[in-house]
């Protein structure tokens, strides 16, 4: 199988296909989220303990070169840990990431409480539907294309996305390994697959200036149960040039989650 990484001697080595659809020399987020969140979840026990916040700082383009990876356990508690971890380059910070890990217990929640065992009907109806690949098989906007990376790889099954509205909604899966020979745990797929939100709801000024994100943050109060997860997002802007995403995560049984994305305006790549 494909991947994103490939370790060589404690650095990871980006491929191609981990590319963005900013430029082949910088990496898409959610292979940079998706690579962080793997490492960190190798350092807490994944049957008793769920992470339940990943914030990713994006405070760099991340370049398509050798990336060393640095963590230090900020709690490391029965009940929560915090886990840092950074990426740099030629030591320097690129990136950075938080996870707050949360024990797991088993409860009884009353009937109030209890979460629909379905999305919203459109989104559940459009998992019957065909896969296409990548966002360059979709309706585009302005006639915008993307170049080749993670975001022209993946498959999608479109509710709504009609790409440079500032709306999107989508079942995606992700058909490769972030780290070459490691199966993609449900946490990670799902840690690489959140950047997608500013994607899919991606909103243009005009064809040549867009919004990229900063950062991610993650909200998970469970993990998926299987490969396709449903990104229903929308963002919000402003005059001053600062815009914000917000998107619902759902599988198969229901929402999973929720992820917010600070953005700022960015030039487009038009092919």
């Amino acid at each position: 199988m494909k991947s994103l990484f490939v370790e060589e001697n404690g650095y990871y080595m980006p491929t191609e296909n981990a590319a963005s659809p900013w430029g082949a020399i910088t990496l898409h987020g959610g292979a940079s989220a998706g690579l962080m969140t793997s490492l960190l979840e190798d350092q807490f026990p994944t049957d008793t303990m769920q992470l339940a916040r990943l914030t990713v700082d994006l405070f760099r383009p991340v370049p398509m070169a050798a990336l060393e990876p640095r963590s230090r356990i900020i709690r490391d508690g029965k009940r929560i840990k915090v886990i840092e971890l950074s990426l740099f380059h030629d030591n320097q910070e690129i990136c950075r990431s938080n996870a707050l890990i949360l024990e797991k217990q088993s409860i009884e929640l009353p009937a109030h409480a209890q979460l629909a065992e379905r999305p919203p009907q459109k989104i559940a109806d459009a998992f019957a539907q065909d896969e296409v690949i990548g966002i360059n098989a979709i309706n585009k906007a302005a006639g915008v294309t993307y170049p080749p990376g993670l975001h022209t790889l993946i498959p999608l099954k479109p509710i709504f996305l009609n790409m440079g509205v500032g709306r999107g909604c989508s079942w995606v899966r992700l058909p490769l390994q972030v780290r070459e020979g490691l199966a993609n745990s449900p946490l990670v797929t799902v840690a690489t697959l959140s950047d997608f939100s500013n994607g899919f709801a991606q909103l243009y000024l005009s064809p040549e200036q867009g919004f990229i994100n900063a950062d991610i943050t993650l909200n998970l109060h469970r993990m998926p149960v299987n490969d396709w997860i449903a990104i229903d997002a929308l963002t919000r802007a402003q005059p001053q040039g600062i815009s914000m995403v917000e998107a619902v995560l759902y599988d198969q049984h229901g929402m999973i989650g929720r992820v917010s994305q600070s953005n700022m305006t960015m030039t487009t790549y038009r092919h």
